[in-house]
């Protein structure tokens, strides 16, 4: 009888220091700061295929209108001119997500990027536009001073092109984007 109580004693020991583990683990979801700065002010950064890439960023008005801006990349890469450019972005604050360049939606309000690969600046050697298939490509404005011209935000989108050189990839994906730039 000692026996039986020992075993049911240790079996209930046991089914009590059992875990219950989630079947769909949720990762926390980590709130945006809107009192401290995302990246120190002039500064830009992205990842470009892993990688941080060091390209030189500006962002610019269209001429007429303050409303909208684009922000573009530059960089001179074994002397070939890579250039990435998000247009039609509004000024206004909040998450935009970014669509693909079509004939007929250059002007329409909804963000959209392009990636260029040019020999001196004039000879296109490829162009990749936006991978259609994926969901998760936005640009979000964090915070806009309409005074002083000061615009920040991150983005994150993934490009797709026909490719048959060698020395380019097939995709060009441009994540973590941060930028904290005067509107020129």
């Amino acid at each position: 009888m000692k026996e039986f109580i020992l075993f049911l004693f240790i079996g209930t020991l046991f089914l009590e220091c059992t875990k219950e583990k989630s079947l769909d683990p949720v990762p926390p979801v980590i709130p945006v700061d809107t009192v401290t700065h995302i990246i120190e002010f002039g500064k830009a950064t992205v990842k470009r295929n892993g990688p941080l890439w060091k390209a030189a960023f500006s962002a610019r008005y269209y001429s007429n209108q303050k409303a909208r801006f684009y922000l573009e990349a530059e960089l001179n890469e074994n002397n070939y001119d890579h250039r990435f450019v998000i247009s039609d972005i509004s000024a206004i604050p909040g998450y935009q997500t970014i669509e693909g360049k079509k004939w007929g939606n250059g002007n329409n309000s909804i963000p959209n990027a392009d990636y260029f690969v040019t020999l001196h600046l004039d000879a296109l050697i490829n162009s990749f536009q936006v991978d259609s298939t994926r969901s998760n490509q936005f640009i979000e404005i964090l915070r806009y001073d309409s005074v002083q011209h000061i615009v920040e935000g991150r983005f994150q989108t993934f490009l797709e092109g026909p490719n048959n050189l060698w020395f380019l990839q097939d995709t060009v994906s441009l994540t973590e984007g941060k930028f904290h730039l005067k509107i020129q």
